[in-house]
């Protein structure tokens, strides 16, 4: 019986350091705001009817991703969807690119559009060039536009917003 009780505390005494690590890598890996989101995105008078989510996380200020979006509009051969990340209690902006069809950033034809993305600082606003963060809840804004020329520093819808915005999730 005392040799039961030994061979069972060696193991305890090994799995117990494993434990801790994992529970401390958790713990460091949700302080460093690693974990995953996702938001659902809604459809914004440009395209009325597209829905979509973007899964992300943000580690060490860089934001990074993917999107997916369904039942765009199709658009002329100079326009563009285009995703914005928004800080709207502080204005900043991070550009983080055009949606991608069938391997063309070009929608000549309705459909679906994704893309993954990984930005590392706000590209514009009083913080331009900051790392990126997220503002308190219902401060923070994913926007797909419907663009007629990408810029990296700044949007160019092809109308005045809001009727440019295919989707929008607001969290």
């Amino acid at each position: 019986m005392m040799k039961e009780t030994h061979r069972y505390d060696e193991r305890r005494s090994i799995f117990r350091p494993i434990i801790l690590i994992a529970s401390l890598l958790l713990t460091v890996s949700r302080a460093s705001g690693a974990e995953e989101l996702q938001v659902q995105l809604h459809s914004g008078p440009f395209a009325p009817g597209a829905s979509g989510a973007v899964a992300f996380s943000i580690r060490g200020g860089v934001l990074s991703g993917q999107i997916e979006a369904e039942d765009l509009p199709a658009q002329g051969v100079h326009a563009f969807y285009v995703l914005w990340f928004v800080r709207t209690d502080t204005g900043d902006k991070a550009f983080l690119g055009p949606l991608v069809r069938h391997e063309s950033i070009l929608f000549q034809k309705p459909g679906e559009g994704e893309m993954r993305f990984m930005a590392p600082v706000f590209t514009n606003g009083p913080n331009m060039g900051s790392p990126i963060s997220l503002g308190t809840a219902g401060n923070n804004f994913f926007v797909v536009i419907a663009e007629n020329q990408i810029d990296t520093f700044m949007p160019f819808p092809v109308s005045t917003p809001p009727s440019s915005f295919a989707l929008t999730a607001t969290f």
